[in-house]
């Protein structure tokens, strides 16, 4: 069990997404970033590879362009406007997939533009995890869209749109079981199996 408070903070949704990119990414990738408005998460991807594109949709959120990253601004549903088919060797997106009115079309967009055998790394939060599951047990459950989230999923959401995908090859894995989230962290990094479906977020890996 892991047990933090601020300011010394842990997000470990981060870490592992971060654990499995490093184990695809090369020094000769070519990396895809959807959703590159934090300068920080963006510099470290781009420790790993030969270069990142970052795909940002707010204006007022796009960096300027340094060393091996270049940005570009575009809305993920409509990726192929600004990268080119099968240019990508591994994509990355953090808590993005969340936001988008049409994800199925956002899923086929990347399929798109990866290279074959490319790989696309997504996280995003559990609709069930479990502070979820114990707060609705009190106000009832959350209506969509809330706040600036589309949707929340559950493992069974995920699946039933990956199938109607163009990707044929995915894994899917529970990420976190506590709480994660400011004011107080106190969570197991690997999820029992017994509470995968309580688990706090999603890392989904897809494969072309």
């Amino acid at each position: 069990m892991k047990i933090c408070f601020p300011p010394n903070l842990f997000n470990y949704d981060w870490y592992s997404i971060m654990q499995s990119y490093q184990q695809y990414v090369t020094k000769k990738a070519t990396v895809l970033e959807i959703g590159a408005s934090t300068p920080s998460h963006t510099k470290e991807l781009a420790r790993y590879c030969k270069r990142v594109i970052g795909v940002e949709l707010m204006p007022e959120r796009v960096p300027k362009n340094s060393d091996n990253i270049t940005y570009k601004l575009e809305d993920w549903q409509y990726l192929t406007r600004v990268v080119h088919h099968n240019s990508i060797d591994v994509a990355f997106s953090t808590h993005v997939i969340e936001h988008i009115p049409n994800d199925l079309k956002a899923i086929n967009e990347l399929y798109e533009v990866l290279k074959p055998r490319g790989i696309a790394l997504i996280n995003t939060p559990n609709r069930e995890r479990l502070v979820r599951v114990i707060i609705e047990l009190f106000t009832g459950k959350r209506t969509f869209p809330y706040w600036e989230h589309q949707r929340e999923y559950t493992e069974k959401d995920l699946i039933a749109l990956l199938k109607k995908s163009k990707f044929e090859k995915y894994t899917i894995i529970p990420v976190v079981f506590g709480l994660h989230g400011v004011p107080i962290f106190i969570y197991f990094e690997k999820v029992p199996k017994i509470f995968r479906r309580y688990a706090n977020f999603w890392e989904i890996h897809l494969f072309k």
